[in-house]
């Protein structure tokens, strides 16, 4: 199936309406043609009946695949231009982040909306940790937001972004949509953690941003 075809995003109303609420529409219509004598009658009744029987469960969600439809082709990683850094502010980046990349320091808030920071950097072999009162990085790898609901699309976006944190410039994102639920999968989520599904691309930009934000150490 291709990325513009839509698909119906369901979750675990899936196998209740496959299992249960169809052999029931079948028993309602296999009732419904036994009291209807009239051929005349059973050629308006039935399609009414299949109508409501499928847009009762699966109108919301037909819209809600639509908007999925509409907006996948945008998924995934986007580079427009790449930076050679010395380092970046990032909230999960650590110690290990300079272990396994040449970076010359990398640093993180200490807890979101706070700003203060933790910088990391090389003594030798080691990897040392200093909190400072701000971050000094000019770019930044974040989720910005993580997982909002936009009316407009219909659908809830997930984005991560490279940007510059003197100009605002964003040079990557990687953007990944999640449908909405129907109403039956929302009354499971009340009980079950329960997702429609999520259109995505790999690989992501955890995966590339060592190829997005050069580290120095590997030009020189």
């Amino acid at each position: 199936m291709g990325r513009n075809d839509v698909k119906l995003y369901i979750g675990l109303a899936g196998p209740l309406l496959l299992f249960v609420y169809l052999p029931l529409v079948l028993i309602v219509l296999a009732v419904l043609f036994s009291k209807i004598k009239s051929w005349k009658h059973r050629a308006w009744v039935a399609p009414l009946c299949l109508i409501l029987a499928y847009a009762i469960p699966l109108g919301d969600v037909t819209w809600h695949s639509w908007n999925m439809a509409k907006v996948c082709p945008k998924a995934g990683l986007h580079v427009y231009r790449t930076a050679v850094v010395d380092g970046f502010l990032g909230e999960f980046s650590g110690g290990d982040t300079l272990r396994q990349h040449p970076y010359v320091f990398v640093e993180r808030t200490t807890f979101p909306g706070t700003s203060d920071a933790v910088r990391f950097s090389r003594s030798g072999d080691k990897v040392i940790n200093i909190r400072i009162p701000r971050p000094t990085a000019e770019w930044e790898y974040i989720r910005a937001p993580f997982d909002y609901p936009d009316k407009l699309l219909g659908v809830t976006v997930n984005r991560e972004i490279i940007r510059n944190r003197v100009t605002g410039e964003v040079i990557a994102e990687d953007i990944s949509f999640r449908a909405w639920r129907g109403w039956i999968d929302a009354k499971i989520a009340s009980v079950i953690d329960n997702v429609a599904g999520v259109c995505y691309e790999r690989p992501g930009m955890s995966d590339k941003f060592p190829e997005i934000l050069v580290p120095s150490g590997t030009t020189k």
